[in-house]
């Protein structure tokens, strides 16, 4: 047989672990100085841009063709 599971304690623990990742992410954050802050989002920018200019795009002719 399965363990049995309260799950009201199980929503508290969900929803604790859920505030611990974020303020370990905020902690994280604030931590950084300015500079550092902002290279880490133009990086992330740059990354975006590049995945993005690299995707396909289809046109309604290829949606209509047949596979």
């Amino acid at each position: 047989m399965g363990d049995i599971v309260n799950l009201r304690e199980f929503r508290k623990r969900k929803e604790r672990n859920q505030k611990q990742a974020a303020s370990a992410e905020k902690r994280a954050l604030s931590g950084q100085n300015k500079t550092d802050r902002l290279s880490i989002a133009n990086e992330k920018e740059k990354a975006e841009g590049h995945l993005t200019s690299h995707q396909i795009e289809q046109t309604e002719r290829d949606d209509d063709e047949p596979a």
